[in-house]
């Protein structure tokens, strides 16, 4: 239980830092990117230099800031979801459909993600390259993948104990 307190207070410091200002202020530019003229600004998301003025651009940083938001949901039910497990109920409903959608938000995520920085190396630096390795995109597809075999094992687990309950 130790572990899960520490896990817990990471993602609540993580939530508390990042949400009260991170989520208004996203809600706020998304809408200023096509109304104001943001020019000026030096934008840079996911290694790429964003350059605010063809309406091309505007979309594809309203993209990344909207996936921002995706994660943002799937940390705020990561967190719920840590509450249940340090109340005991560990296979209660709430979790099992939280832990589905955290991964289908995380996936989501992690092939918007990879699309930005496809489609923006492609506009912004005219170049299109390959990289081998662990790259930032495919670890984001892989925890979201996790996150919903979890739920099905939460599931799986949730009717085992159910029918173990009702032998004698």
């Amino acid at each position: 239980m130790k572990k899960l307190n520490i896990l817990k207070a990471i993602i609540d410091f993580i939530w508390i830092v990042t949400a009260p200002i991170g989520i208004p202020l996203i809600l706020i530019c998304i809408p200023a990117l096509f109304f104001y003229d943001l020019s000026d600004l030096n934008i840079k998301i996911q290694g790429i230099n964003f350059v605010t003025e063809d309406l091309y651009s505007k979309i594809l940083i309203a993209i990344a800031l909207s996936n921002y938001l995706l994660l943002m949901y799937s940390l705020y039910l990561f967190r719920k979801s840590l509450r249940y497990f340090l109340s005991a109920k560990i296979f209660d409903v709430y979790i099992i459909h939280s832990f589905k959608k955290i991964g289908n938000a995380i996936v989501l995520s992690g092939i918007i993600s990879l699309i930005i920085s496809f489609v923006g190396q492609i506009h912004f630096k005219q170049e299109i390259s390959l990289e081998f390795g662990l790259n930032t995109y495919l670890v984001l597809i892989c925890l979201g993948l996790f996150f919903m075999v979890l739920s099905e094992i939460f599931k799986i687990a949730k009717t085992a104990k159910q029918e173990n309950d009702l032998t004698i």
